[in-house]
């Protein structure tokens, strides 16, 4: 068979294969087997271990093992204990603040990628997308190196004598070197929702609202943040949530600050409270939950505005 046959006979196939597919997608049968795998899949994955979590936290624990029973009282150690208010309230506030800087950083990366285009927007999306590539032990070990009392960015620090050995920035093992290396993390997932908007965007809008008399202040946050706001709140969603959950950045870069997942591990691997631990994972899918809800709402209000 000849290549051009082959090509041929391939779409030829490919186009009874689409034919079928159309025409089986606009049944209610249809639209449910296309999507049924997709669903065994995050059944399998997501809902069932969160069933099977949700259970461990009402079991009773007593004496290094699980008892029989239901019991909120691990729910209310957590709601109740200083100690795990603290933490719930620090994992949320880095989680914050990760979201915001990467909002900060992202826009305007999102923004140069699509209005620069050529070279420049490749290399910009290259730069942010080069990261996800790297596991992510290594990066926090990169970012170990950075930001130790020696490392680049003091000893550059005290190269220009901005600093000195005594009064260097403690930039590692506290919840500065949490943030900044969960925020190199989160960063690819701000950019590209943002950046998929606004190749939707027509720059000429700009160009008219600036022949106006609009200054780019009022392009920014009258035009653009407008017209972009379903990427923006896709990257702060993704951001947020993945933020929160967290577990190897904050464990390796955060020394001894403790945040809901770390505490989750060791409950899980050090005193073997299955129970508690569950009801801790519980609580932290209960904020995500609550924050995608809020979400959801937003975006409805906003409906109308935007494209939304």
């Amino acid at each position: 068979m000849t290549r051009q046959e082959s090509e041929t006979t391939f779409g030829r196939v490919n186009e009874r294969l689409s034919s079928v597919l159309r025409k089986y997608s606009d049944t209610q049968f249809g639209k449910y087997a296309l999507i049924g795998p997709t669903l065994f899949v995050v059944a399998v994955l997501m809902i069932f271990p969160t069933i099977i979590l949700l259970s461990y936290s009402f079991n009773p624990y007593d004496q290094g093992a699980i008892q029989a029973g239901s019991t909120l009282a691990h729910y209310v150690r957590a709601f109740t204990t200083t100690l795990y208010q603290d933490t719930l309230v620090r994992t949320i506030k880095i989680a914050v603040i990760v979201t915001i800087i990467d909002f900060v950083l992202g826009f305007p990366l999102a923004y140069a990628a699509v209005r620069k285009g050529g070279w420049m927007g490749k290399l910009i999306v290259i730069a942010t997308l080069a990261p996800l590539t790297i596991d992510l032990v290594v990066r926090s070990f990169g970012w170990f190196i950075l930001l130790n009392g020696t490392g680049v960015i003091n000893s550059t620090l005290m190269e220009l004598g901005l600093v000195t050995r005594g009064n260097a920035p403690q930039l590692l093992f506290n919840e500065t070197g949490i943030i900044i290396g969960l925020s190199h993390v989160m960063l690819p997932f701000m950019v590209f929702p943002i950046i998929n908007v606004m190749h939707t965007i027509p720059h000429d809008l700009e160009e008219a609202a600036q022949n106006l008399g609009a200054n780019r202040l009022t392009v920014f946050t009258r035009i653009l943040v407008p017209l972009a706001l379903p990427g923006i709140s896709a990257g702060i969603l993704i951001t947020f949530v993945v933020s929160l959950a967290s577990y190897v950045t904050p464990a390796l870069l955060g020394g001894g600050v403790r945040v809901i997942p770390v505490v989750i591990t060791e409950t899980f691997t050090s005193t073997s409270n299955w129970p508690f631990a569950s009801a801790l994972s519980m609580i932290l899918v209960g904020v995500a939950l609550l924050v995608i809800i809020a979400y959801q709402r937003v975006l409805k209000e906003m409906e109308g505005v935007g494209g939304v």
